[in-house]
């Protein structure tokens, strides 16, 4: 690759698809890029599905190079945000993100392709041209999701995870992570929103944000609000936003044209004839179509698409007994770990790879609405339950994508009625007038008495509903009853705004995002759910429990999103239907229940993380259940299996929890878990406890030299007890055993996990069970294990001390690079860079160095120079506690208060050293630089006072008084001032800067 970039031309954009992609652009793809370069405008789309709309990604990267390389300043945002209101099983978005990221890397010099790439790696200032990234949730440094604020990434996110963290409420993230995700997300951003017609909501409120932030008084911050465009031909974030759609072109064009104009034949089938349960009807007659289908179908692959979870696994359940045809389902709201084994399987890598005309026996896919988008397939034919319009348009869009068949039949069933006494799950009565719109095209055929043979021969004639023929099907027809009510979106009030900044502390009452991301009367938000073997079966420990807890912290790849209302009729055993789709926002159907159950219902015990104890809190209500938290459920609940969310309490739910991805995240070994991933079986489940055991009884003699071979003998023992032992989960902990027998060195010690050695941690409760935390990563690499959170003081994932000055000097210097990067102006490089260097001088307090030196006061007072890490082991929190308490620092003392307080009085001295012209901004960086002091710090005193000297950025000393160290009263007022001058997700940034360079500089070493 080129050492410096090469100015691009906006003509390259064909040659630059053609070698990421290996085909030429679309036309409207090239006028979309056109149109963007001459204007500086992102207009709304209005292309049909099978078109390329995650082209968009495509056409963000290049203008960003283009832009980025011999021109004024840079207009095209540095993020682009791609989201859809789905629960996806594979998301395309990603996958293309990913494949152009792989591009990237591969691109010659002198290539189009390479040229951008060296543009891009330019922009971020790091060795990575693009960033892609899922959005997820969590409350520690493995949360984060960009590493770099000026880093170029792709980001694909739901409509809940995109708002909630816009609005400063990221569901799933602690309070004090909040401003990052908000400042990445609502500046230099790009927002493209997928099926926007569902998503009205979410466009109205960030672009009610952007023009907020538009009004920050700094001119930088206030061109660099979020941009927000709608990849929806049926909604907008505007009446008088310009939009780009299908041309001339693109009907002429040899690919585009043959899909717009597909043999897509629909056939209207009624199956409410003495049905009782929606579930079971679709099922039944699902098979009865399925009969005819077989006998036209041009290629063995089927789509079967169900309104709800429940009706798509009473499907899957029904065709699984048949020996014709083979028979998979996939459904959204899934376990991320076990999505990834599901997509690894045999049928789904066929069908993504596509189905060969020769196989066997035909592939049948029963699905719910998470493959209506973001999923790359084509039907031969399709199945589908009645739904509303727009619904059914995009079930379409997944038959025949090429346009290649003579016949692409796709039947709709009509298996519940919305009446007074029933309803359709799911869309109601946008469903029913959809049904009947396409009755007054297409005959009805009841599936009472009807052959197989009939309903094959009507399919020829049935409905043509392409791209082309669909605009003239709905000229004369209001479409607003055809599909969900538009919601009411409530106005984001400047009051609002303001109340939604202040993270810290938060607002009591406080407004929830929910509303203004899917409208009024919506339903209540996800929660996240998952599953711990090792919360026991009988009278719940719930101290037991959050200690387990706070052993191994959650991860990504073992929850589940499901709404909050589910879970609480899941966990009070209600006898109502589970009517859980994969559409955000979407309430369970309302459904009558008699008056003699309506008692207060007895629930099972769960757990749930408490974000402002940041701790583990028992949840024995079903008010308990918040939405937006994150419960965990002993595994015997049941509730998912392979598959997803089952809402079943049939069968145990595997324990995850020691799979992260992190590589040095702590693992348990514990005889049951153990047994549990090998289906329970009680000879192995013996054979295990005797092994561990014996180990246990070993290692609590004491015997340092016998530590190390006793781990290696346990772990040898264990994997020739797993040995031939079938099974997903139990080849994962094969995985993980393999990868501990390959550390040599094991360690009791507390301090003694070092980049050659693993820690022991023996449960005093259990002789069955310890923990085993892998050596730390070798010099150059980062932790990313969970469990280090930024509320820590000690906030660290290093297992070594860092000197104050020097890792204030490292912090300074990186956030002046990201400053940079970011093209700020030389000001606020100066302030970052200064807020960087004096940002931990408040930890010179003599009681949080001896709390630093492990409690020692007598090691504290003899060190040549301050420290600002301890060294002490992340995942050992029982040691830091105890390290706090013989310091007598109390967790809720806070060491910004302390540096705020001695910025304030550096600032008096009137320094020569460059630090900024924005006094209020230098104090606020330096008193949130752990995402408190938003608007106020803990009010909490020094309880014994003292004068502490803090050397500052010029090396001058100056003198503070601890006793000043509580509330700040100044606070609000310099938090609202700054709000306006830099715009509330303008100041967000500048925090993110220094708390970035701050987080990878505790985790490099410095």
């Amino acid at each position: 690759m080129t050492s410096s970039p090469e100015e691009l031309r906006v003509e390259e954009f064909s040659d630059f698809v053609h070698e990421v992609r290996g085909h030429r652009p679309f036309p409207w793809q090239a006028a979309y890029v056109q149109q963007v370069a001459e204007t500086g405008i992102w207009p709304d789309l209005d292309v049909p599905t099978g078109l390329g709309k995650t082209g968009i990604i495509d056409i963000w990267a290049f203008l960003l190079a283009w832009q980025s390389v011999g021109r004024a300043a840079r207009t095209v945002p540095l993020r682009l945000f791609f989201t859809v209101d789905r629960r996806l099983v594979v998301d395309q978005a990603f996958n293309s993100a990913q494949g152009l990221r792989r591009a990237l890397a591969a691109g010659a010099p002198g290539t189009v392709a390479g040229r951008v790439a060296c543009a891009l790696t330019g922009l971020g200032g790091t060795d990575e041209a693009l960033a892609c990234v899922r959005m997820r949730g969590g409350a520690d440094w493995a949360s984060r999701w960009l590493r770099s604020p000026a880093q170029p990434a792709v980001i694909t996110s739901t409509v809940d995870q995109y708002g909630s963290r816009l609005l400063f409420r990221g569901y799933g993230t602690s309070a004090r992570m909040r401003p990052i995700d908000a400042a990445l997300c609502g500046i230099d951003s790009l927002l493209a929103v997928d099926e926007a017609h569902i998503s009205v909501p979410l466009l109205v409120t960030a672009t009610d944000c952007a023009a907020y932030q538009a009004t920050a008084t700094h001119p930088v911050f206030a061109e660099r609000a979020v941009k927000v465009i709608s990849l929806s031909a049926t909604a907008a974030c505007g009446a008088d936003r310009p939009r780009l759609g299908i041309t001339a072109a693109d009907q002429a064009h040899p690919v585009a044209g043959r899909r717009l104009n597909a043999e897509r034949r629909l056939t209207l089938l009624d199956a409410t004839s003495g049905a009782k349960d929606a579930g079971t009807a679709f099922a039944r007659a699902t098979e009865a179509a399925l009969g005819a289908l077989l006998l036209v179908v041009e290629r063995p692959v089927i789509g079967v698409v169900a309104n709800t979870i429940r009706a798509a696994r009473a499907t899957f359940e029904l065709l699984a007994r048949r020996e014709d045809i083979d028979v998979m389902l996939l459904t959204g709201r899934s376990r991320s770990l076990d999505r990834e084994y599901l997509l690894d399987s045999p049928l789904v890598t066929e069908l993504l790879a596509g189905v060969s005309p020769d196989r066997a026996k035909p592939l049948v896919v029963v699905a719910t609405q998470t493959i209506e988008v973001g999923v790359d397939i084509t039907f031969a034919a399709l199945i589908t339950e009645n739904a509303a319009l727009s619904a059914l348009i995009q079930r379409l869009g997944r038959l025949d994508r090429t346009g290649e068949l003579s016949l692409a039949p796709a039947i709709v069933i009509r298996a519940s009625a919305d009446t007074g006494h029933t309803s359709i799950p799911v869309y109601g009565t946008a469903a029913e007038h959809t049904w009947h719109w396409l009755a007054t095209n297409a005959l009805p055929l009841s599936v009472d008495g009807l052959t197989a043979e009939q309903l094959s021969e009507a399919m020829p004639g049935g409905l043509l509903v392409n791209p082309l023929t669909l605009p003239g099907l709905l000229s004369d027809i209001d479409t607003g009853l055809l599909n969900l009510a538009a919601p009411q979106v409530p106005v984001v009030e400047r009051t609002l705004l303001d109340s939604w900044t202040r993270t810290s502390p938060t607002p009591v009452p406080d407004q929830a995002p929910a509303p203004f991301l899917h409208g009024l009367d919506t339903a209540p938000q996800d929660v996240l759910v998952l599953w711990r073997a090792d919360l026991g079966t009988g009278q719940p420990d719930f101290d037991q429990w959050a200690a387990r807890m706070r052993q191994v912290p959650p991860h990504s790849g073992e929850s589940v999103a499901i709404p909050a209302e589910q879970l609480r009729r899941f966990l009070t055993h209600s006898p109502l239907a589970d009517d859980t789709c994969d559409i955000e926002g979407i309430a369970p159907a309302a459904q009558a229940i008699s008056k003699a159950k309506q008692k207060q219902p007895s629930m099972s015990p769960a757990l749930r993380y408490d974000e402002a104890q940041n701790e583990w809190t028992p949840v024995l209500q079903p008010q308990d259940i918040r939405p937006g938290a994150t419960v965990v459920l002993p595994s015997h609940y049941g509730g998912h299996d392979a598959y997803g969310w089952s809402g079943t309490r049939d069968l145990p739910v595997a324990d995850l929890g020691d799979f992260p991805s992190a590589d040095t995240a702590p693992t348990r070994v514990d005889a049951c878990l153990l047994s549990h991933l090998a289906g329970d079986d009680k000879p192995l489940a013996d054979a295990l406890t005797q092994t561990v055991t014996r180990a246990v009884d070993v290692l609590r003699a004491g015997d340092p030299e016998q530590t190390g071979p006793t781990v290696q003998t346990l772990l040898d023992a264990l994997a020739s007890a797993y040995r031939g032992t079938e099974g997903t989960y139990a080849r994962l902990a094969c995985g993980r055993l393999s990868d501990l027998r390959a550390v040599t060195k094991w360690t009791a010690e507390p301090a003694g996990r070092t980049e050659s050695r693993g820690r022991v941690v023996l449960d005093p409760d259990e002789p069955a069970r310890l923990l085993l935390i892998p050596p730390r990563p070798p010099a150059g690499r980062t932790e990313q294990g969970a469990g280090v959170g930024d509320d820590s003081a000690d906030a660290s994932s290093l297992t070594r001390p860092v000197a104050l000055g020097q890792h204030g000097q490292a912090v300074g210097e990186r956030a002046a690079a990201y400053s940079i990067a970011l093209d700020l102006p030389a000001p606020l490089i100066q302030a970052e860079q200064a807020a960087g260097q004096c940002h931990d001088s408040g930890k010179e307090h003599s009681r949080f160095q001896c709390m630093l030196c492990g409690g020692d006061r007598l090691l504290s007072e003899s060190l040549d120079e301050p420290r600002a890490k301890s060294g002490m082991d992340p995942a050992d929190h029982v040691a830091r506690r105890r390290a706090a308490r013989l310091a007598q620092w109390a967790p809720e003392m806070r060491h910004e208060a302390l540096s705020a307080l001695a910025v304030t009085a550096w600032l008096q001295t009137q320094p020569d050293h460059p630090w900024g012209d924005d006094e209020q901004l230098l104090v606020h960086l330096v008193a949130a630089h752990h995402g408190h002091g938003r608007p106020l710090l803990p009010p909490v005193a020094d309880p014994a006072p003292q004068e502490v000297t803090c050397t500052m950025p010029d090396r001058q000393r100056v003198t503070i008084k601890s006793s000043e160290m509580g509330t700040d009263w100044s606070g609000p007022d310099r938090f609202l001032a700054l709000n306006r001058r830099y715009g509330p997700w303008g100041l967000a940034l500048l925090e993110a800067v220094l708390r970035l360079a701050d987080m990878a500089c505790s985790e490099e070493g410095t």
